[in-house]
């Protein structure tokens, strides 16, 4: 029974790929599985991600578009994919700009919109017009 609840121990602490490298065919009795970094062997060849932490948590970036020097976006009539080019301006920004629609200048689109501020606009501002 302990050397059961071990085993399911350490296949909850490691990932699978990992716990499949590392943990011995048979573990002699009374012994404990080492809790410290997996054995360092030749990586395995399958498709799994890597071998984490589990207590770590990696926040991915989704691919937002990089501005375009020069290109200018008219906030009135573009798309949600072509206000998320203007540097700060995420999905719900984008989605709210529309929403709030029409501008005549950065100040009613500052106070029309939430998320964007005086210091956030002046990084947009050579990418719109109105």
């Amino acid at each position: 029974m302990k050397k059961m609840m071990l085993t399911l121990a350490a296949a909850l602490l490691l990932p699978a790929a990992a716990f499949a490298q590392t943990a011995p065919a048979t573990m002699p009795a009374g012994t404990m599985p080492a809790t410290t970094a997996p054995a360092t062997t030749a990586p395995a060849t399958t498709t799994s991600a890597p071998a984490t932490s589990s207590h770590r948590h990696t926040r991915v970036k989704t691919a937002t578009p990089a501005p375009v020097p020069g290109k200018v976006v008219n906030v009135n009539s573009a798309s949600a994919a072509e206000l998320t080019t203007i540097p700060g301006i995420n999905a719900k920004i984008a989605a709210d700009v529309i929403k709030n629609r029409p501008y005549k200048n950065v100040a009613e689109l500052v106070k029309k919109v939430k998320g964007i501020g005086p210091k956030n606009v002046l990084k947009m501002q050579p990418y719109i017009s109105f």
